[in-house]
């Protein structure tokens, strides 16, 4: 949105080319600059807010009272007005400044600003959105396995830490299972690391689809994943969960015409009071291995020792 050109070189008073000028620089800034009344009329908007409010500026000057923000959004700004009155000025982010773009975020510097014709409220609105886009992306690579989503060994690890400080203020029951892939390994050899990848990802989503959004499930690097159950009800649902995940994959999996099969040797393990996280975890991973070697499902295994 262009505006037309302002010749600010004929005769006019000083105070009128000074408004002019000042006008053509508020345009000019890449900040969205607002200013409302107490009750949320607008009185101005430069051309980077109008962008940002996803209007013009000649509507924006047209809108009601508040308007110019999303409904869910306006009851907290009242409030954010009524303390930026006694404070004098504000600074936060939101998500919530233009109505028909929720990517926007923006980060508001609100000032209390006296006129001849009453108090006013100005915004000074920098657009984060490219920011708080990459932070996102740096938590998503710290956070998860590249190749499934799913959580990776780090984020495993801290929901492990809460999980068992709360175990140990409400004395919950915490169990994780360790899974590794019996029959990967010829995955790779007959079809390719390519193919290899695919039945990962199908083994993540596998393993994710059948646990609660409380529950973690995180890929440990190569074919072992370990899921996470805090605040079990009963001793017996760590078995009954184990026994889930075994079944399903256990399914076959069709890619590309391929029917491909992988089963899971799975070690189980309880939370014991005062344990170390990665004591419960290296329990669970000996029991994996325990059941790999002797043939049986890591669930039975874990219900002889009951």
């Amino acid at each position: 949105m262009k505006r037309d050109t302002v010749d600010i070189s004929i005769e006019s008073s000083d105070r009128d080319r000074e408004l002019v000028f000042k006008s053509l620089l508020l345009d000019a800034t890449s900040d969205g600059i607002i200013a409302h009344t107490p009750d949320g009329r607008l009185t101005y908007v430069n051309e980077a807010a109008s962008r940002q409010l996803g209007c013009t500026v000649v509507s924006a000057a047209a809108l009601a009272p508040w308007e110019w923000l999303p409904g869910d959004a306006r009851p907290e700004t009242i409030d954010r007005v009524a303390r930026i009155m006694e404070q004098g000025e504000s600074r936060f982010e939101t998500q919530h400044l233009c109505p028909c773009d929720a990517s926007l975020h923006a980060e508001i510097h609100a000032r209390l600003v006296e006129t001849d014709d009453g108090p006013l409220i100005v915004w000074v609105c920098r657009d984060i959105s490219a920011r708080v886009a990459a932070e996102k992306q740096m938590r998503q690579l710290a956070f998860h396995d590249e190749l499934t989503g799913l959580a990776n060994r780090t984020a495993l690890e801290e929901h492990l830490r809460s999980a068992i400080a709360a175990a140990d203020r409400h004395d919950d029951l915490v169990g994780v299972v360790y899974l590794d892939l019996d029959d990967f390994k010829p995955v790779n050899d007959t079809f390719g690391h390519a193919m290899g990848d695919k039945v990962l990802k199908v083994v993540a989503h596998r393993l994710a689809s059948c646990v609660r959004e409380s529950d973690t499930v995180a890929r440990l690097g190569g074919d072992e994943f370990m899921v996470l159950f805090p605040r079990l009800k009963w001793r017996g649902d760590l078995a009954a969960a184990a026994c889930k995940l075994s079944d399903l994959l256990a399914l076959p999996i069709s890619i590309n015409g391929h029917e491909i099969r992988v089963s899971a040797s799975l070690g189980l393990a309880l939370y014991e009071k005062g344990e170390a996280p990665d004591e419960l975890a290296t329990r669970a991973d000996h029991e994996m291995y325990r059941a790999k070697q002797n043939g049986l499902p890591g669930w039975q295994s874990f219900l002889s020792e009951e």
